[in-house]
């Protein structure tokens, strides 16, 4: 068995003009419709039924996850391994400026609040309160909003709720020094330590590092919008599909149906990997392995589910990349949120009608 990283010598694409067709393929559910656009992918529900895979044993929303990239409802592969979306944080800031930990169960306008009580400068340092680690989309992700209708193609931010999500973000970053930074918001947090709070996926192993370096961290649920508790973004599944013309599929399904066991599940697990399994055993072993996540507040995360993941325009990143600038433009002041909001609906149009045109 050969394993191909992605790089640009074995990139998918480069590998099928070699006439290199990979008997499996691992990649995330946002990528599979364009993976049936090659031709590269089939229902391989049969499959799976050949070989009593129990697909009962996993959590149904990842199921379902897997099932969107299909208008008919099929599986083209099983998840293998999951993002979560988490909360972050460093107790040295707290315990510097006297404020309570985060908590479970924070809504957004709580965990602002306590933004404010550790964004401080203090001996020449500047010491930020949160960030959201990805500007506006994560946050946004929760409400099941998009930035263009993957059914129309057509721009959808001039509306109530992406207002929504354009407020309450500024007024995070309006807290006085906690404004948007150059440096990532990743090294803000393990590197120079000066970050309290920070919203991330699945980080465990670079924190497991920082660490190590001095980091004196933990990690809370998620916040949520008070209408929809206990609920987070867009969980990245990561999916594992044997191609539709690769010749070797039946050893494929073995090789699926052994990664997705409850004992290589399991394993992972306890690596700090988490498991799209329903499996309580398999939960409770995240980074067991790991004894530099002993004691930390991981059972937090799975307080929270993720919202189904949308089925997307193909234009979704490029039109999420113009609503971030236009953000930014609106948090720096050139401009208000609707002539942001109204800016960025053109915008996104216009980028479209370009992208289709070609």
């Amino acid at each position: 068995m050969n394993y191909n990283p992605e790089s640009a010598g074995t990139s998918l694409d480069a590998l099928l003009a070699a006439g290199t067709v990979p008997d499996l393929i691992v990649t995330f559910n946002g990528n599979l419709a364009s993976y049936k656009e090659k031709e590269l992918v089939s229902d391989m529900t049969p499959l799976f039924k050949t070989s009593n895979i129990d697909l009962n044993r996993f959590e149904p929303g990842y199921i379902g996850d897997v099932k969107n990239a299909s208008d008919k409802g099929e599986m083209y592969g099983l998840p293998i391994n999951v993002n979560y979306h988490a909360m972050y944080y460093n107790k040295d800031i707290f315990d510097k400026f006297g404020a309570t930990y985060p908590t479970d169960g924070m809504n957004w306008e709580q965990l602002i609040d306590l933004a404010k009580k550790v964004t401080r400068m203090e001996g020449g340092t500047q010491f930020r309160g949160l960030d959201p680690g990805s500007t506006i989309v994560w946050m946004s992700q929760p409400l099941s909003i998009a930035a263009i209708d993957p059914k129309t193609d057509k721009a959808s931010v001039n509306n109530d709720k992406w207002s929504r999500v354009f407020k309450l973000a500024k007024s995070m970053y309006d807290i006085p020094g906690n404004g948007i930074i150059t440096a990532t918001p990743k090294d803000q947090f393990m590197k120079s330590k000066t970050l309290a709070m920070l919203l991330d996926l699945n980080i465990l192993t670079q924190l497991s590092a920082a660490g190590k370096e001095g980091l004196n961290w933990d990690v809370a649920q998620y916040p949520s919008y008070t209408e929809k508790p206990n609920t987070y973004g867009n969980a990245s599944v990561y999916v594992m599909l044997a191609t539709k013309t690769g010749k070797h599929r039946d050893e494929a399904v073995k090789a699926i149906e052994l990664i997705t066991s409850e004992e290589v599940q399991l394993a992972l697990s306890k690596k700090g990997r988490l498991s799209p399994l329903k499996s309580d055993q398999v939960k409770q072993a995240l980074g067991a392995d790991n004894p530099d996540l002993k004691g930390k507040r991981l059972p937090s995360i799975f307080k929270s589910i993720p919202v189904a993941y949308p089925v997307a325009s193909p234009y979704r990143a490029k039109a999420e990349s113009i609503l971030v600038n236009k953000f930014r433009e609106y948090v720096n002041g050139s401009m208000d949120e609707n002539t942001a909001l109204g800016q960025a609906e053109e915008e996104i149009n216009k980028m479209a009608a370009t992208e289709k045109s070609k």
